[in-house]
């Protein structure tokens, strides 16, 4: 995933009693509201329409003989498409508060996995002398059984892919499946403006949001065992969502800055399970992120409702150390060479201590570490007289390098201060994957999105 469709930052643009239209404030702080002067009620309607696509390199962590430090090789390339229509309602309440409602339906989604061949023409394999990129014969992946060396193809019952491709994961959303399939959540939030440039043009707009995103969708899994079994979307984790905005118009252009905080709460159903205390990481990972940009506004015709304007965004973004849904979790999901295996994780002995993962295949659910992401946006931006507003535009991300598996052994609760006995052992650790000289990291990520939408003004 993923991108962060995270947070709804608004502010007003209401007529201030007796004074002339004010100029609309910018997309991100723009917002409903009703009971002005010329406009009693504020009704909004929008359809947005989005086509992602991310691309990685999976490296993997590896300590050579004879060498006393790690060294961190190619082993594979990621890809994800994603389609998704969000429709959008917003209401005005009364002066510059506004609630809102989004449900985001997924229309499609697919990941697929290959070796990295990245150098293309000048790729070198084994047997040849420093070889740059991968194969079957010299992927750590492959050698460790975490995917078998034909490939496999989860879309028609795990058969051989063949060439360079390594896994094709399930075609997930409406396309795949059906109802709950293509949700994720449903998002309810409410935005109140204390201060408002066009009421009082000496202040800029300064706006509060809260939102709530509720996962009601179906769980995304994937077990090996049954590829079609499941064409959820859903990661199981409601979200509450916190932010706040600050905007001001000068003439031509409007900065504006903004900060939000996001805390991820799991649902009961998730993969994201408690397994006691042995598990030091048990939640997902909590996110945080500042926006800060300029919409440039060189057509305004208040008194026609006539408006052009080109938005230039910077984003930071955080995601702190947690659980979730790599860009590796439904290739590490359901392979045999991560089940709970006693020979490797003494938790996993059912004659020794119980939990929930014994006799079931891994989840693909794995701890992250902390990363940033830095992301620059393009929007243009046309009212069309006092009904119509459309706008279209282009996101680029950038994922800093982390690792994407690393869970903890465990937790000791002996005087030793070492885990030994199999109820201080995590239940989620694989040393396959986990131990240190073993792990996953992800390099070069990137994500682009390009959207349209179009919104109806009553």
């Amino acid at each position: 995933m993923r991108r962060v469709v995270a947070f709804i930052l608004v502010a007003t643009a209401a007529v201030a009693p007796g004074r002339q239209k004010a100029a609309q404030a910018a997309e991100l702080t723009d917002v409903a509201s009703s009971f002005d002067d010329g406009n009693t009620f504020d009704f909004r309607l929008r359809a947005r329409y989005d086509h992602t696509e991310k691309r990685a390199q999976i490296k993997r962590e590896l300590e050579l003989p004879g060498e006393s430090t790690l060294g961190l090789f190619k082993d594979l390339a990621y890809s994800q498409h994603r389609d998704t229509l969000a429709l959008r309602t917003e209401i005005g309440l009364y002066h510059d508060l506004m609630i809102y409602a989004e449900l985001p339906i997924i229309l499609s989604q697919q990941e697929e996995y290959g070796f990295d061949q990245s150098a293309g023409g000048s790729c070198a394999f084994p047997p040849q002398a420093n070889p740059n990129c991968v194969n079957a014969s010299n992927s750590t992946t492959i050698a460790d059984g975490i995917a078998p060396a034909g490939g496999y193809d989860a879309q028609h019952n795990g058969v051989a892919l063949g060439g360079a491709q390594v896994f094709r994961g399930a075609l997930r959303g409406a396309q795949g499946g059906s109802g709950a399939d293509a949700f994720d959540t449903f998002n309810l939030g409410l935005t109140w403006a204390p201060l408002s440039q066009a009421r009082d043009d000496t202040k800029p707009t300064w706006t509060i949001s809260f939102e709530s995103q509720i996962s009601i969708g179906n769980i995304m899994k994937f077990d090996r065992a049954a590829p079609e079994a499941n064409h959820g979307v859903s990661e199981g984790v409601h979200r509450l969502l916190f932010s706040t905005a600050l905007s001001r118009r000068y003439r031509y252009f409007e900065p504006y800055w903004s900060l939000w905080y996001l805390l991820p709460i799991a649902r009961s159903d998730s993969l994201f399970v408690d397994y006691g205390r042995a598990q030091k990481t048990k939640n997902p990972q909590m996110q945080a992120g500042t926006v800060f940009g300029v919409e440039f506004i060189p057509i305004d015709r208040p008194a026609k409702q006539y408006r052009f304007t080109i938005d230039l965004r910077g984003r930071i973004e955080g995601r702190f150390n947690g659980r979730g849904y790599s860009e590796a979790w439904e290739l590490l999901a359901g392979s045999s060479a991560l089940s709970c295996n006693p020979n490797f994780n003494p938790a996993c002995d059912p004659s020794a201590t119980k939990n929930p993962y014994q006799n079931a295949p891994f989840t693909g659910i794995t701890t992250i570490e902390n990363y940033a992401t830095l992301g620059a946006d393009l929007g243009l931006t046309g009212q069309i007289g006092p009904h119509v507003r459309l706008r279209t535009g282009l996101l680029y991300s950038h994922d800093q390098s982390h690792f994407i598996t690393g869970d903890d052994i465990g937790t000791p609760m002996n005087q030793t201060n070492r885990v030994s006995q199999p109820g201080e052992f995590n239940p989620a650790y694989r040393p396959i994957v986990d131990q240190v000289g073993r792990r996953y990291k992800v390099d070069n990520v990137n994500v682009y999105d390009f959207y349209l939408w179009a919104q109806m003004m009553f």
